[in-house]
């Protein structure tokens, strides 16, 4: 009986370890996860930011026959490049969620009100 009690202590530690050692895991993937995001928005508010400088230098031309057509085209460009800096945000918000659910609903994910424009998650 002595003996029993060793291997339920040493058992019962094994398990804890390995719950910490999950957990500790699932932070780092999400933190990582938060920190692609982060450089994804800063891609999308640069992406951004370029195509009012393309817009600004198109209509600095004074060529109005052409300038519609430009201006669309840019815009179509720009539209393709944030849709897809956009769908990366998504997948890597869903993976956050998958980890999130997968440790048992532990690592709940909030987004911060102050972040909410950008999609930047936070974790509390």
């Amino acid at each position: 009986m002595a003996q029993q009690q060793p291997n339920k202590f040493l058992e019962s530690m094994k398990q804890a370890s390995q719950r910490f050692s999950s957990a500790v895991m699932d932070t780092g993937a999400k933190t990582m996860l938060k920190t692609d995001m982060v450089f994804l928005e800063r891609d999308i508010k640069a992406r951004k930011h370029a195509f009012g400088i393309q817009i600004y230098d198109i209509l600095s031309m004074n060529n109005a026959s052409t300038s519609t057509s430009e201006i669309q085209k840019a815009y179509e460009e720009c539209q393709r490049d944030i849709s897809e800096l956009e769908n990366k945000v998504r997948s890597k918000r869903e993976e956050m969620e998958a980890i999130a659910s997968g440790s048992g609903g532990t690592g709940n994910v909030n987004v911060n009100s102050t972040e909410a424009e950008f999609g930047a998650v936070q974790s509390p």
